[in-house]
């Protein structure tokens, strides 16, 4: 019972001083680079590991990018997987993946700047092997991560290098 007074007053106490937490998501706030990038799933699924780490790598690579906190940098990611038509024999066959980014730069509600960018890797897939497929699903999403991470910051840089001006 004590315990939990002492609790409920620490909370009393560190909402009293605004106290904010620090996962506290604000779609609003801009990023480090000063402008807002919404990186989102054109299935809505904006929790799986792609978006995830396509997020927090692009907000570390735009750190040093001068954007002007007024654009919207929203980069919209699809993803597909399949398999090719290719196979070494019944237990061994390759598979890939395939990721589209829409990225549309905006400011003050007019579209400035949309295009798309596209990535495919392959990998192996083993029937008699459950673990090594995980694995090479693992290293082709990374593989594609990287890429469309690169891909997408030399998109950003090229424009602000062109059109930081006109608005």
């Amino acid at each position: 019972m004590k315990k939990q007074i002492l609790v409920n007053s620490f909370c009393l106490l560190l909402a009293a001083c605004g106290f904010t937490p620090m996962l506290q998501k604000n779609a609003d706030a801009p990023d480090e680079s000063g402008s807002r990038l919404v990186v989102e799933s054109a299935s809505k699924d904006g929790t799986s590991y792609t978006i995830q780490m396509l997020r927090q790598r692009l907000k570390s690579v735009l750190s040093g990018v001068n954007l002007d906190s007024r654009y919207k940098t929203y980069v919209r990611i699809s993803e597909a997987t399949g398999s090719l038509a290719y196979a070494t024999d019944a237990t061994s066959t390759r598979s890939m993946i395939r990721l589209t980014a829409q990225i549309i730069i905006s400011c003050d509600g007019q579209t400035l700047h949309e295009t798309s960018l596209n990535s495919v890797t392959s990998y192996s897939q083993n029937t008699n092997d459950e673990f090594v497929n995980q694995s090479a699903v693992q290293g082709a999403q990374e593989r594609l991560i990287e890429a469309m991470t690169i891909d997408i910051s030399r998109e950003i840089q090229r424009f602000v290098k062109t059109n930081q001006a006109k608005p």
